[in-house]
């Protein structure tokens, strides 16, 4: 079963990198847009609220896929002074710690969202609302968080092995 979930949360993470990749093309296309038209006199009406958010998933959208793939800033100023246990013992707790803030975040976007969609906020020149955008970063932060918990059980066998 752990493999079929691991293959699953691989596709995952994967989509959630074609959507930041998306995302990013179009704000590419959009300030283009924009930079061309105020150049004529026409600028984009929006653009900078449209920029905001599709960044916002940019960003957000390609953090599964570096959990994935271990792709966090490590320092490891001190393995060569220690035993491959200790190290192993040091790379679990590294990997649920992470897992447990991932969890954490994406619960506080959740609450952030649900208090966004109650006051109806939205952004300042469109009026996009903000609750939708934050649920999908909390979607993002909690495939990220499955991704570390994988990534801690993987370590454990691999300890084990």
């Amino acid at each position: 079963m752990p493999g079929a979930f691991a293959t699953g949360l691989g596709l995952v993470d994967r989509f959630c990198a074609r959507v930041s990749g998306a995302a990013l093309l179009g704000v590419a296309g959009l300030l283009l847009a924009d930079v061309v038209g105020r150049s004529l006199g026409r600028p984009v009406f929006g653009a900078q609220d449209m920029a905001e958010m599709a960044m916002v998933v940019v960003i957000f959208g390609a953090v599964p896929l570096l959990e994935q793939r271990g792709g966090q800033i490590q320092v490891d100023l001190l393995r060569p002074f220690m035993s491959r246990r200790i190290e192993a013992g040091i790379g679990r707790l590294s990997h649920a710690l992470a897992a447990t803030l991932w969890f954490t975040l994406a619960w506080t976007l959740w609450q952030s969202a649900k208090l966004s969609s109650m006051l109806s906020l939205s952004t300042n020149i469109l009026g996009l609302p903000k609750a939708p955008f934050q649920y999908l970063l909390a979607a993002f932060v909690m495939i990220a968080g499955l991704g570390a918990v994988l990534r801690t059980i993987r370590a454990q066998r691999a300890e084990h092995v």
